[in-house]
């Protein structure tokens, strides 16, 4: 159930799209160098515009489910309704809730009465306080099996997507129990930002990052701008795997 193995201290690079297109697209990002088997992507996106890209919803449950049966990875994925759980189940292995839902506490209580681990994102504007209270709705899952994750917050500074918050990280490690992940594309907004700010939630005492791969970010539906191509991934890896053990901490993909 627990996405972390108990024998190490681990530094987790959850990739994939950030929505899932097509079975060629998802297929070419586990086919790259780098062999992910921690897998993210979209099926079901909630967006601020009604006109922009929704997701595939049970086609992209299907793409999981066939690539799947080639070969073994853990799938990671936003629930945004209730409704979508029994669907989702079969393929999932850890339920994402994100940022717009932190504070849906009926969907925050359905999961918990499941086995699986959540990711759940910060809000947008939400306080530290706000975001570990949500975290109560989760606690029959067992703190081992609930993660937080910093994907930046809304401030006064218009100059990137958001402000990444690594104090955040920082408080939260040295006072609370969780697992916890920065996005930093979702943070950021710009691919030429992502690899520095991957490095900076490592220091900062990060246990893993949630990042955007795209075999062609050009022609992502969903933000293009923040995702990072199959080389840009291959060097997030590299740098990640030459600077993790400096924190005494094992990279794994």
């Amino acid at each position: 159930m627990n996405l972390f193995n108990k024998d190490s201290p681990e530094f987790l690079v959850i990739s994939g799209p950030c929505a899932i297109e097509s079975h060629s697209q998802l297929q070419s990002v586990l086919n790259s160098e780098v062999t992910p088997s921690l897998i993210r992507g979209g099926i079901y996106k909630m967006r601020t515009k009604k006109s922009s890209f929704q997701g595939l919803g049970p086609e992209g449950i299907e793409i999981i489910k066939n690539l799947k049966k080639t070969r073994p990875f853990k799938f990671i994925t936003e629930i945004t309704d209730p409704r979508q759980i029994d669907s989702l189940l079969p393929v999932i292995d850890c339920f994402q809730v994100g940022a717009r839902n932190m504070y849906n506490y009926e969907l925050l209580k359905e999961l918990s009465r499941l086995n699986k681990p959540v990711l759940l994102k910060r809000g947008f504007s939400a306080t530290i306080n706000e975001w570990l209270g949500a975290t109560d709705y989760l606690s029959d899952l067992g703190e081992e099996n609930i993660y937080l994750c910093e994907r930046g917050i809304r401030t006064f500074e218009t100059k990137l997507r958001n402000t990444l918050d690594l104090g955040a990280v920082m408080y939260l490690k040295k006072n609370h129990p969780f697992k916890v992940f920065v996005d930093p594309s979702h943070a950021m907004g710009d691919s030429k930002y992502v690899v520095q700010a991957s490095l900076a939630a490592l220091a900062s005492g990060a246990d893993g990052i949630l990042v955007e791969v795209h075999p062609q970010p050009n022609q992502a539906l969903s933000d293009p701008e923040q995702a990072l191509d199959l080389k840009m991934y291959q060097e997030l890896i590299h740098k990640l795997g030459r600077a993790c053990p400096i924190f005494e901490k094992k990279l794994r993909v």
